[in-house]
Parts: C-alpha cells; structure tokens; sequence
C-alpha cells in the first residue's frame, strides 16, 4: 500500500509531520496518516469524513462504554481524593450520555455535564448549563483527545473552565510498525483522527505551564499543581484498594484518612422531582 509522499505541519507542535501509515476509512476512504518528527503527535490528512463518521455521536463498537465508566469511576475518584480533596464543583467535558456524572454524583461528587453531540441520558438537571460557576475546580474529558481535529484550540478552550484537566486516552504503542495494527486507530468508525505519545502530553503540558502526571497508559492529568511523586503513585494506585485499605494505609503512612463522601442520589432524586413538578404546574 503506497503513501501520498507529502508531509504536513503537526498540528501539536507546527513541526514536519512525515506519512507512516495508510487504511481505508469508513472502509472507503483511503486516508494517511502522519508523525511528527518532533512530539511524535500522529494524525491523518484532513478529515473530510467527520460529518460521515459522526452519524451516531456513541458508535455501534463502542461496547466499551459501561465497564470503561466503571473503571474511570474508581480510577477518578483515587485521584480526586488523594491530589484534589478540596475540590467542589467538577466538570465531564464531553459527556456523553451523563453515565460518569451520574456515576461521580452517586459516590457524592458534584460533577455536571458538557457535550454538544449526545443526548444527555443519565445526568439531567446537571449539564454544564446548570451549574452555578462557569469555572470549575476540575475538568474530566475521557476519550475525547483522539477526537479532536484542532487538539490546541479545543484544550485551550478546557483551560479557560479548568486549571485541572484528568483525560484519558491510549498512548500510541512503543514499536510504531504496529500501529497499522493497533486496535485504537479504529478507521473502520473513522472518528480517531488523532494519537499522542507521552512526548506528545510533555510537549502540552510545557505549551500551557502545567504539570503532567500519567499512568503512562491510558490515564493523564495536566494541572497548575504541583503534586510529588509519592502522592501521583498513591493517586493512581488507590484504585486498587478498597475504602478500608485507603483508611488503614492513611493512618500508617500518617496522611489526612479519605473522608467518606454521603452519596448525592437521593438529593439530586428530590431536585430532579421538584424540577419536574414545577414544570408541570
């Protein structure tokens, strides 16, 4: 399969971005896809097929979606309760359906929705049009970055709601002759137009003054923060422990104990009611 021998300007860092990989997008478009020799950033020739691709905002493969907000429920919550205990008002940029807010708001997160794309199934009464601030102490976006077809623009546009940004996406693989393999490129659906390597989230986080901290997987957080490297590796290890093991492990290595959050749900039960009623009187 030939490449197109042109290059393009990364759209990360305006460095050469050279062809090194070709697929058949929405299984009829033959399109190339491009690395920068600087940041490592890759991605395609400009996406033409968006509005194509874009049909369903949740596509038919994303089977994913439920256990993913399982994960990122308990991957979040570690690190809002060891890196941002005193958070108050958090954002979901990017969605979707509500799940995770719903999710967050049940463990007693006051988290609120944004997306322009999907229907808001989960978290109604708390999209972002209701929320009191319109600058929150934390933005969440999950699988959103490999979406975005002017990544500077749109994460400028997250660190005017948010000094804090915790996203998630798939690192690109460390041998890249795998990547026309990789699962995650996805041309079939055609919406994942753009992969970052680490080097790529260092060259970010330098653009916008933030610190990047990483799983160095799937999971990263760009903040004005300064956390040490004990408190990232307890962040994102906590997970991995249950309520009991988070207090017992506090109280050993003498930090502040996580404080147990009272679930919002039937709060929000009884505000969603009496939004209701109103409605109809």
């Amino acid at each position: 399969m030939g490449y197109n021998l042109k290059e393009m300007n990364c759209k990360i860092c305006n460095h050469t971005s050279i062809p090194i990989f070709q697929a058949k997008v929405l299984n009829k478009y033959d399109v190339n896809y491009y690395q920068c020799t600087n940041c490592k950033f890759i991605q395609t020739d400009k996406p033409f097929w968006l509005k194509e691709a874009y049909q369903s905002a949740i596509t038919a493969l994303d089977i994913g979606l439920i256990s993913r907000n399982i994960y990122l429920q308990k991957e979040v919550s570690s690190i809002l309760d060891v890196c941002f205990q005193n958070a108050n008002v958090m954002l979901d940029y990017g969605g979707g359906y509500g799940m995770f807010v719903r999710m967050m708001r049940d463990l007693g997160y006051n988290f609120y929705r944004q997306d322009i794309y999907c229907e808001n199934l989960f978290a109604n009464y708390f999209d972002f049009v209701d929320c009191p601030v319109k600058k929150v102490d934390i933005l969440t976006t999950f699988e959103v970055f490999e979406h975005l077809e002017n990544p500077i623009e749109e994460i400028e546009k997250m660190f005017h709601l948010s000094d804090t940004i915790i996203f998630s996406t798939v690192l690109i693989p460390p041998d890249i002759n795998k990547f026309g393999n990789w699962w995650y490129v996805s041309p079939l659906i055609g919406q994942h137009i753009a992969f970052y390597d680490l080097i790529t989230l260092k060259y970010l986080a330098n653009k916008f003054g933030k610190n990047l901290y990483s799983n160095e997987n799937n999971l990263h957080l760009l903040s004005s923060k300064t956390l040490t490297p004990e408190i990232v590796k307890k962040a994102f290890g906590l997970n991995k422990k249950t309520i009991v093991q988070k207090i017992a492990n506090a109280v050993l290595n003498k930090i502040t104990p996580v404080k147990l959050k009272q679930s919002l749900l039937q709060k929000d039960y009884q505000f969603i009611e009496n939004q209701l009623l109103k409605k109809n009187n």
